[in-house]
């Protein structure tokens, strides 16, 4: 077994890698995808590393643009973290849930303050089996639309209102500027939606990783005046179906796992458990 940081040359096999790990690799596939093996801070960038079996990839880490190290590494997490980490200290690990736990031992932040730890439950649905709630088939009431320009002064409020509740970010100056950039990063990719009720918007969600045959939700929020009134699930499914209308075979999401009624809604309109994912991230 042995492991070293990738080139271009390598992004061949490191795609056939991932693709065998949908669920577990969108962020690495996405990333790859907008950017090659390009490491930098323009976003998407990352410096990839691989650990091999012979000639064959059977892990895969990146550290990204945004200092995000994330993993799809099986059982070499603790090999690949300090190899594309080195030099930088990543602002928080996604991935498998031990995997993550393994990389953050290996670069010793186990005693690392963090803003946010969670444990999150990886689910995916063939979107051939999405279940449609009937006022969004029926088209009454309920619309789901990608966002446009007009949407950024609405999104970047509920950004930050999301990063803070469920990410542990603090209001401030740097906050508003990434959640500014990230929002008119998923409008000019025209993955931001937006539900409206009566043309109302309520809720959102984007694709934070998409590709030809899969997408990842993110980002769901709904503002408090709104909750318990189905918007959440129904602005996922309305994504989704746009997504499947263009072509995507399968859709992936993960969700705290003491999030009992979002388990409920995912699941309701057809996902499934397919793993454990982490959310680690450190306070700076």
């Amino acid at each position: 077994m042995s492991a070293r940081l990738l080139t271009p040359d390598d992004q061949p096999q490191l795609e056939a890698f991932l693709r065998k790990h949908v669920a577990e690799a969108m962020f690495l596939r996405f990333n790859l995808a907008q950017s090659g093996i390009v490491d930098g801070r323009e976003a998407y960038r990352g410096r990839y590393a691989a650990a091999f079996d012979g000639e064959r990839i059977v892990g895969a880490a990146a550290l990204y643009w945004n200092d995000l190290l994330i993993v799809c590494a099986l059982r070499n997490a603790a090999q690949l973290a300090p190899l594309v980490s080195a030099g930088r200290r990543p602002a928080g690990i996604l991935g498998p849930w031990q995997q993550a736990l393994d990389a953050q031992e290996a670069l010793g932040l186990d005693g690392a303050h963090h803003k946010l730890r969670s444990r999150e439950i990886l689910m995916s649905l063939q979107l051939a089996d999405l279940k449609i709630p009937a006022p969004l088939l029926q088209g009454q009431n309920l619309q789901c639309r990608l966002a446009t320009p007009a949407d950024q002064e609405l999104l970047l409020d509920w950004r930050q209102s999301f990063t803070q509740e469920e990410l542990g970010d603090t209001p401030s100056q740097d906050n508003t500027t990434r959640c500014a950039a990230d929002v008119a990063r998923w409008i000019a990719e025209q993955s931001q939606f937006i539900l409206t009720d009566a043309g109302r918007p309520v809720s959102g969600c984007c694709f934070n990783a998409r590709l030809p045959d899969a997408v990842q939700i993110g980002n769901v929020w709904t503002p408090p005046q709104y909750r318990s009134r189905g918007y959440a699930r129904a602005v996922v499914v309305g994504a989704l179906d746009h997504a499947r209308r263009a072509g995507a075979k399968q859709g992936v999401l993960f969700t705290p796992e003491g999030n009992a009624a979002a388990l409920t809604a995912y699941a309701a309109v057809g996902f499934t458990p397919v793993g454990d994912y982490a959310m680690v991230l450190f306070a700076d």
